[in-house]
């Protein structure tokens, strides 16, 4: 069943993110399980929404190559993290087919 995992990082700029993702890679060298990333910023803060086959395949790729990045580039902490089972997905562009 695929897994939502819903984040919050207060204080994590953009261009920390834009390195983070540089480094890891994850939009080129896609992990294991992961199936859709959006990432936002309000008022200092990133807001992230992942779907994930499953959790575990989640809690790998953060141990394996998130917190390395976050190391190498002297970011500090971890985001707040909400993970459920999903309920229903729908994609649209799945979903209204060739254009």
């Amino acid at each position: 069943m695929p897994t939502v995992i819903m984040q919050k990082w207060a204080g994590l700029t953009p261009e920390q993110y834009d390195r983070l993702r540089e480094y890891v890679q994850w939009d080129r060298d896609i992990p294991a399980g992961m199936t859709y990333h959006v990432a936002s910023f309000d008022q200092g803060t990133l807001h992230m929404t992942d779907v994930w086959d499953s959790e575990e395949q989640f809690g790998t790729f953060v141990q394996t190559r998130i917190v390395p990045g976050l190391e190498h580039l002297g970011i500090a902490g971890l985001p707040e993290s909400i993970v459920t089972q999903t309920h229903d997905v729908f994609d649209v562009a799945v979903a209204a087919g060739p254009r």
